[in-house]
């Protein structure tokens, strides 16, 4: 089926790298500016999203995707009203439209709706259990969009990373250039997820017609160590000092969960996999290496 995608979010990371994919698969889509759709704005929402319906060709299926959010995990705790305002009322007025105008509905959210305490990777029949205000205002948008349309795709992923933007990777590299030792934590452990991976992810769940929750992010995990210690291997900076730590050592407003590996195979039952972060993190570190970035 030829499908025209309206992205929600379209200048964040995942929204950045569903626009590669769709451009590389020949698939319309719109991806107006933040400014121009505003996600807590409800009128204007309605007028983007019915616009973007009446714009559609007879016989091509229309899909409003989110990647939209307010992801600024600390900050959070100071201005919850904000989180919420993006994270659920957004989300909300995204798929009130969405059942409106009859077009599909792709929802992003994440790891932080559960507390981390589980000794195995989370599934989706999993009771969340948010710690944080960040994480409690993604389990509030998820529920928003199962209410406002029910036929929606709701994505769950973690450690997401990207070669732009607020990223893990990218802080470890530009710590490690800019201070030349670095201290990690070992005891938080997840599956990290490369931003064209999960789009494309998320393409494939679209095409094979799912619905519902699902858990998708890389193959495999690891600790924040580990991560920190590939990508730098990666990147020729094997030599900088890595001190494994403990969480505790670095006191933050916001509590993370320890476990946030995502039981993945819902996904897979449909062939959706995403390939393993080792790969993930190579070709993200090779990347970086072609574009000349500095911190490579």
């Amino acid at each position: 089926m030829q499908r025209a995608f309206l992205i929600a979010g379209a200048g964040g990371m995942l929204g950045t790298a569903l626009q590669r994919v769709l451009a590389e698969r020949g698939i319309a889509y719109q991806a107006p500016a933040e400014g121009c759709f505003d996600i807590c704005d409800e009128a204007g929402v309605r007028r983007a999203v019915d616009g973007f319906a009446e714009s559609l060709e007879p016989g091509v299926e229309g899909v409003l995707f989110n990647a939209a959010a307010y992801t600024n995990v600390e900050r959070a705790e100071d201005e919850p009203e904000r989180a919420y305002a993006v994270n659920e009322a957004g989300a909300a007025n995204l798929a009130r439209a969405a059942a409106r105008a009859s077009v599909r509905f792709v929802h992003i959210s994440t790891d932080f709706v559960f507390d981390g305490t589980k000794d195995d990777a989370y599934t989706e029949a999993d009771a969340p259990n948010p710690l944080s205000a960040y994480g409690a205002s993604k389990l509030a948008g998820e529920r928003a969009v199962a209410r406002e349309c029910p036929n929606s795709l709701i994505v769950r992923t973690a450690w997401v990373f990207a070669p732009a933007g607020a990223n893990f990777p990218l802080k470890v590299l530009a710590a490690a250039r800019e201070r030349g030792r670095l201290s990690v934590v070992t005891d938080e452990i997840g599956s990290p997820t490369y931003t064209p991976d999960l789009a494309a992810g998320a393409l494939a769940l679209v095409e094979a017609g799912a619905s519902g929750l699902y858990h998708l992010t890389g193959s495999g995990a690891c600790s924040r160590y580990e991560l920190a210690v590939e990508v730098l291997r990666l990147a020729g900076l094997g030599a900088v000092p890595i001190e494994p730590v403990l969480s505790d050592a670095f006191p933050t407003k916001a509590a993370r969960p320890a476990n946030s590996v995502l039981e993945c195979s819902k996904a897979a039952a449909l062939g959706v996999r995403l390939p393993d972060w080792h790969d993930a993190v190579a070709r993200f570190v090779g990347g970086l290496r072609e574009a000349r970035a500095p911190e490579v």
